[in-house]
């Protein structure tokens, strides 16, 4: 399926024509679901807490259905009567914490008339600020393609993954700026002449000893970020070996050899790697 933000009325005929049915992420609303009065609005917030609380998802105001299967575009709103910053601003105000990851696309349905739209909400699951409340002071899910309450072991699960969503975040933040220093100091080696002799102490690169002690929320992590850590210490070490052995005659000065820099170089794409993968984590906050 589109990102919500291609959308327009010929894909949502796609929708229409492949019988793309309603799901644990997909949900078709009738226009009329977009009514101001505080029953609808109340049940907006129940709807988009529902996907966020769950596995996110979309809502397709403006779509009829049959047996959860689309049907037709019905009438559609009047974007000048039932804007998008409207619609922005309910789900925002009522709900808590405020849902971040949301797109809300007007679509245009020329064929219903001018200025009509039809409105596509999509929205992300919660990580960090998860569960979000709806108005009426209660928590939904996504169940039966409904939004169903949720029990309180439910509510306590997501709170408890919300706070080891945040450890993670966290961690990674701290790991990221460590392993950037890191990287700093070993671009900084690696510009050194390597048939120039230079203190062995600028030559060696030092491990924090945060770095060294990360081991503690390492295992909040993939396995194979944990590997390339640990690789990245040992590959760090190894040099540091070797830059004390080197140019044995010479006791306080010492050169890049060949097999030096391409220690250096061996070490910066750890490094890089380690940080990329730090980085998905990092987009993934809200």
């Amino acid at each position: 399926m589109k990102p919500v933000s291609e959308w327009n009325e010929s894909y949502l005929g796609e929708l229409i024509k492949l019988g793309v049915q309603e799901s644990l992420i997909l949900d078709y609303k009738g226009s009329a679901s977009l009514g101001k009065d505080s029953k609808k609005t109340n049940d907006i917030s129940k709807d988009v807490s529902s996907f966020a609380n769950s596995a996110g998802g979309i809502l397709v105001y403006g779509m009829l259905e049959d047996k959860h299967v689309p049907t037709a575009i019905d009438v559609g709103v009047d974007r000048n009567q039932t804007t998008k910053e409207w619609l922005e601003s309910i789900i925002k105000s009522w709900i808590q914490p405020v849902v971040e990851d949301l797109v809300v696309k007007p679509i245009d349905v020329p064929t219903k008339g001018k200025d009509m739209v039809i409105y596509a909400v999509e929205i992300g699951a919660a990580t960090s600020r998860a569960p979000h409340q709806a108005f009426d002071h209660r928590y939904y899910k996504r169940f039966n393609f409904e939004s169903a309450p949720m029990e309180d072991y439910e509510v306590r699960d997501l709170m408890r993954r919300s706070l080891e969503y945040g450890k993670k975040y966290g961690a990674a933040w701290d790991l990221n700026v460590e392993v950037e220093r890191l990287i700093a100091a070993v671009h900084e080696r690696g510009q050194i002449d390597g048939g120039q002799y230079a203190p062995r102490a600028r030559l060696a690169i030092g491990v924090s000893n945060a770095l060294r002690s990360a081991g503690s929320v390492m295992a909040l992590f993939p396995k194979s970020l944990r590997s390339e850590v640990a690789q990245l210490i040992k590959q760090v070490d190894q040099y540091n070996s070797v830059i004390e052995t080197v140019d044995p005659g010479r006791r306080e000065e010492a050169r890049l050899t060949d097999r030096l820099k391409m220690d250096l170089a061996n070490i910066m794409q750890t490094g890089f790697a380690i940080t990329g993968t730090l980085a998905s984590i990092l987009d993934r906050e809200p």
